[in-house]
């Protein structure tokens, strides 16, 4: 393996992100209107919870700062895609790159861009909606490097499942909308239906949303987060297994532009 050779990947890979505008609109500028609209609605949900002063925010920030990372797994795919619709992939995996190369160099920069997009949300929340964190800063940042690499996971789980863009694309759309929706992204989880709630629990975005609220709402600490935490590298754990059984570097996959 070698860092090199990675970077080299990863280069090509961040500028390729970064030079369509449309990834800065869909990865900042969506949620943050979202947040502002959603807000208002936020506050009276919360405040019939119980959390007199809430103003909306606190559900607000957390709940479109997931669905849109949600919906931005599909990232994890497209550069495996854009390889083979530019005929470029069976000359890469003939490189002196290696597979493990290929991989850090593909899934390092989406893992970043997750990153950055949640730690941007949080910080935007703060400085333009009035997002007060109660609880411990180091909690908020395990629960949002665990929920990237949960989305990680689940980015390269449904790329190993898709043979188009389209079906890849697909599938992180339904994805990012199941798990905002029974998660509690959307709404809070309190005023679901008694059997979505009992979903919720098997989503990655509840466990996410559990620990956002549990630190933004409830003071919680580090020791708090833990179980969230360990929940959502598991969530990891479990799509990365399914990308490393599905996944086939000498399949064919249609990329339509």
């Amino acid at each position: 393996m070698s860092l090199r050779r990675s970077w080299a990947i990863g280069r090509h890979e961040i500028r390729m992100l970064m030079d369509d505008p449309g990834t800065i609109v869909f990865l900042i500028l969506m949620p943050m209107l979202m947040m502002a609209v959603m807000k208002p609605l936020f506050a009276l949900s919360l405040q019939a919870d119980g959390f007199a002063g809430a103003s909306g925010a606190e559900q607000a920030v957390p709940g479109m700062a997931s669905m849109f990372a949600s919906f931005s797994a599909s990232f994890a795919g497209f550069g495996f895609f854009r390889e083979h619709g530019w005929g470029t992939w069976d000359r890469l995996r003939a490189s002196s790159a290696t597979t493990p190369d290929i991989m850090i160099g593909k899934l390092g920069p989406v893992l970043g861009v997750s990153l950055f997009q949640l730690f941007s949300l949080f910080g935007l929340g703060v400085l333009l909606l009035g997002l007060t964190i109660s609880g411990s800063l180091v909690a908020l940042v395990m629960i949002i490097i665990a929920f990237s690499l949960a989305m990680l996971g689940f980015g390269m789980a449904i790329t190993a499942l898709s043979r188009t863009s389209l079906q890849l694309n697909t599938y992180a759309n339904i994805g990012g909308i199941v798990f905002a929706a029974v998660g509690g992204a959307l709404v809070p989880v309190t005023v679901l239906p008694q059997w979505v709630q009992s979903l919720a629990q098997v989503t990655p975005t509840y466990w996410a949303m559990q620990g956002f609220l549990g630190t933004i709402l409830k003071g919680e600490g580090i020791v708090d987060a833990i179980p969230g935490t360990l929940v959502l590298l598991a969530f990891a754990g479990v799509f990365a297994s399914i990308a490393a059984v599905k996944f086939r570097f000498e399949e064919t996959k249609v990329f339509y532009a």
